[in-house]
């Protein structure tokens, strides 16, 4: 397979737009202070319920990232599978290593 350099900026832009996408679940505490939902929303809630549910969370941003992008077109594939990546790493690696780091300290 060859990357064309549409194809590297389709991966690239998945990586970061998945990336962006985690980055503010973990200052969501910051976007919700001062409303009313402050008292039910937290990056730590939603840590814990994805940590519980993690085929679930996986399930849900594929479905996601795959109805945004059409799979007949190769560069949403490609952007897709970036998030997949992305996605599949935070919530099987990043998520256990930071709550088994959380519990040790």
């Amino acid at each position: 397979m060859t990357l064309t350099p549409t194809t590297r900026g389709a991966f690239l832009a998945g990586l970061g737009f998945w990336g962006l996408l985690w980055a503010a679940l973990f200052k969501l505490d910051g976007v919700v202070e001062g409303t009313m939902l402050q008292r039910r929303v937290s990056t730590e809630r939603c840590l814990q319920w994805i940590s519980r549910r993690r085929s679930t969370t996986l399930l849900g941003t594929e479905i996601c990232n795959y109805s945004v992008h059409e799979i007949s077109n190769p560069d949403g594939v490609v952007f897709a599978l970036a998030g997949t990546a992305v996605n599949a790493l935070m919530i099987l690696c990043v998520l256990p290593v930071r709550a088994l780091l959380k519990r040790r300290t």
